[in-house]
């Protein structure tokens, strides 16, 4: 997996964490395997969201700033 260091931001996104965020990929969830490291260490951006359910995973866990917050794939996108 190629994780994209595009500066897409998703409407979710900037409500969020704000238009200027990055959210720093710490975990990735597929129901059946649990959660795990993410393939590659990246950002979370519209572009690596797409390519993660591509993969089958569904949920993310990022960090910014001081917190950790988990989010549905498909809610960041808006779908």
């Amino acid at each position: 997996m190629t994780v994209s260091q595009s500066e897409s931001v998703t409407p979710y996104a900037a409500r969020r964490f704000g238009r200027r965020a990055r959210p720093r990929l710490v975990g990735v969830y597929a129901g059946a395997g649990g959660w795990a490291a993410p393939p590659e260490p990246g950002r979370l951006t519209r572009e690596s969201a797409v390519e993660l359910i591509a993969l089958g995973y569904t949920m993310v866990r990022v960090r910014w700033r001081w917190r950790t917050h988990e989010i549905i794939l498909r809610r960041y996108l808006g779908r």
